[in-house]
């Protein structure tokens, strides 16, 4: 997962299906949190997971974590479902107990590569940068991980918080290799090359990250005040009135129309 965009980090998004009760077993209630799926549905904790995680990536936290714990009773080992729960505890800002709920998984399944790179972004939050590099790293060594770029992005932001600038850039140059990384990871090379005097490379990485995202005032806020230092006034008033057009109640479109009075 990446550092922004914990809800959609999950290489692994189909659940492992455990039965929860044979077919000879006494009817149980349903949930409260989940009154239309029968608890003896062998499906039952897949489907919560789902629920859980759709409810999640809406904003509605708590209930997609009712649905994860309904879940939990029917599949207290299932690895992917103690995922969910720490990507979660991470969205409200528990990295302690996301902490926590990783390592439920990765003693489940200690090969587990997204439940280790979520954990290292947990222990980045939590200051812990050395055993998040850790974790990073060993994600690395799985050949077969998917997201290898969001790990890059993740390497990269830790070796700059560390004021580590050759590291950072090494990585994040990775981690937007392809053009398959994450839009942050752009963004946050561009300030690194900025830090490093390399004023070209930044501008290519800050346009980069508009072109992938040219609805996002942010992006094109950052391109505009950087092209703006650089004396270029013409370009840069070009690039604030993108901004009111593209999102004119914006806070960025508000710095704006500040910059073009």
């Amino acid at each position: 997962m990446t550092l922004q965009r914990l809800a959609r980090c999950s290489a692994f998004l189909v659940a492992l299906v455990l039965l929860a009760a044979c077919a000879s077993s006494p009817a149980q209630r349903p949930s409260a949190a989940a009154p239309e799926i029968d608890p003896n549905d062998p499906l039952a904790g897949t489907l919560l997971m789902q629920q859980g995680r759709g409810l999640v990536a809406e904003g509605k936290i708590s209930e997609g974590m009712e649905k994860y714990k309904v879940a939990l009773k029917l599949q207290p080992d299932n690895p992917t479902l103690h995922n969910l729960i720490g990507m979660a505890e991470l969205q409200r800002g528990n990295a302690a107990k996301a902490v926590e709920s990783f390592n439920r998984a990765l003693l489940l399944a200690p090969r587990y590569s997204d439940a280790l790179n979520n954990r290292g972004v947990a222990y980045m939050q939590l200051g812990q940068l050395s055993l998040a590099e850790s974790d990073f790293l060993s994600v690395l060594s799985d050949e077969t991980h998917a997201n290898r770029a969001g790990v890059y992005f993740n390497l990269g932001s830790l070796y700059n918080a560390r004021g580590n600038l050759t590291a950072a850039e090494e990585n994040l140059r990775r981690a937007t290799r392809g053009g398959t990384g994450p839009g942050e990871a752009y963004l946050l090379l561009g300030q690194v090359e900025e830090k490093l005097g390399k004023a070209a490379f930044a501008e290519t990485a800050y346009r980069d990250a508009m072109s992938r995202a040219p609805e996002r005032p942010e992006v094109i806020l950052v391109l505009a005040k950087f092209v703006d230092a650089q004396g270029r006034k013409g370009e840069a008033r070009e690039l604030y009135l993108k901004i009111i057009a593209v999102a004119p109640k914006s806070p960025e479109a508000q710095q704006a129309r500040l910059r073009l009075e």
